[in-house]
């Protein structure tokens, strides 16, 4: 049976951009650029579109209910069809559910993409009555043809959830390529994060904690982004009262020529997340050749950071760990050189696309 088309559906995609949506955006390019119809198919918002710019390969459909927990997905009923694949992002919500479904009934190959939300910390701290979100995250993910995950870490953490996984198809989100006068220069005087101030996430309390334990004198820290439910003002707090208001400096959401001077100049990025599906500002970074540190606890430090890539550093460890890894990576020119140089070939988006459309073929369609 031929693929004619490929669905990439996410209820919520028109409510504002997020890591998700810009995911999505990109795996959706890739498929039409090698050759598929492709498109993104959303809900429209009933209190108006947050997302300003979304894909031209964009179209919301009809839909049931006010919100996340209530969507309902009856246009994918006019929209697909027998030998279609529909790509469903996140996990267990309503929408995705009745979407797997539709699929099923419609003759459809269904593909989930979970995006990291089977990760045990986001899994515990879910409200979940009589293990009903549970019971419908198994049903849909064997209803699957396919499971696509960013890493081979990932694997089991879907696993855990429901072990009858019909297939996995492992590839990671790509990298935009960075023009040589937009590269990694170094020359500043500062490391560097960017992200949502979501402290238990992003482990930026283990950051702060790890600084703190650093030989006087530090090094200076930016830390930048939006806020998440007071989480810069937590974050403050805890530089104020460990004495490091003097090097750790906190700044609002960065972009455009900002965010390229602090990202081009910094001694070296730094991603200290507790767990990551898979991350696009640390994409972003290695693309421009930044030397770049990251979390032992993220998937992608088994992969990149065996092959030389990155830099990994325990945060929690014993005191030294992270100084030692700050001075590996701090102003690495070959660290820096093999990140771009990956992000490049095998890690832009126009391969990872290509492949993902490969492994579908061969995996989710018969």
């Amino acid at each position: 049976m031929r693929m004619t088309r490929i669905h990439h559906y996410y209820a919520r995609y028109l409510e504002h951009p997020s890591g998700v949506t810009d995911s999505i955006d990109h795996w959706a390019r890739a498929a039409a650029d090698a050759g598929w119809d492709a498109r993104i198919l959303c809900a429209e918002p009933p209190a108006g579109r947050g997302h300003r710019q979304p894909s031209p390969l964009t179209r919301s459909i009809a839909h049931l209910g006010r919100g996340r927990g209530s969507y309902v997905p009856l246009g994918l009923l006019r929209e697909l069809r027998l030998g279609d694949l529909l790509v469903i992002h996140e996990g267990w919500v309503l929408s995705n559910v009745v979407a797997a479904l539709v699929a099923k009934l419609c003759g459809a190959r269904l593909v989930v993409m979970p995006h990291g939300v089977y990760e045990r910390q986001i899994v515990e701290n879910q409200r979940d009555v009589l293990g009903l979100r549970r019971h419908l995250d198994r049903l849909v993910l064997r209803m699957a043809d396919a499971v696509h995950v960013f890493y081979a870490g990932e694997q089991d953490v879907v696993r855990a959830i429901e072990p009858r996984i019909s297939c996995f198809v492992t590839v990671p989100n790509g990298a935009d390529p960075v023009p040589d006068g937009e590269a990694w220069r170094g020359g500043g005087d500062h490391f560097l994060w960017i992200g949502r101030f979501d402290v238990l996430h992003k482990g930026l309390d283990n950051l702060v904690d790890a600084w703190a334990r650093l030989p006087e004198p530090r090094p200076r820290l930016v830390l930048a982004g939006p806020d998440f439910r007071g989480g810069r003002a937590r974050i403050a707090a805890s530089v104020a009262a460990q004495g490091l208001t003097g090097s750790v400096e906190l700044r609002s959401h960065v972009g455009g020529t900002e965010k390229n001077e602090l990202l081009t100049t910094c001694r070296a990025y730094i991603h200290p997340s507790r767990w990551e599906s898979c991350s696009i500002m640390l994409l972003e970074a290695l693309a421009a050749g930044v030397p770049s540190l990251i979390s032992r606890s993220i998937h992608a430090a088994d992969e990149l950071g065996d092959e030389g890539i990155l830099g990994v550093v325990d945060l929690v460890a014993a005191e030294g760990e992270l100084a030692s890894a700050l001075e590996r990576v701090d102003g690495d020119w070959e660290l820096g050189r093999r990140a771009r140089s990956w992000a490049s070939s095998v890690g832009t988006w126009d391969a990872v696309g290509r492949r993902a459309v490969d492994e579908y073929r061969r995996h989710a369609i018969n």
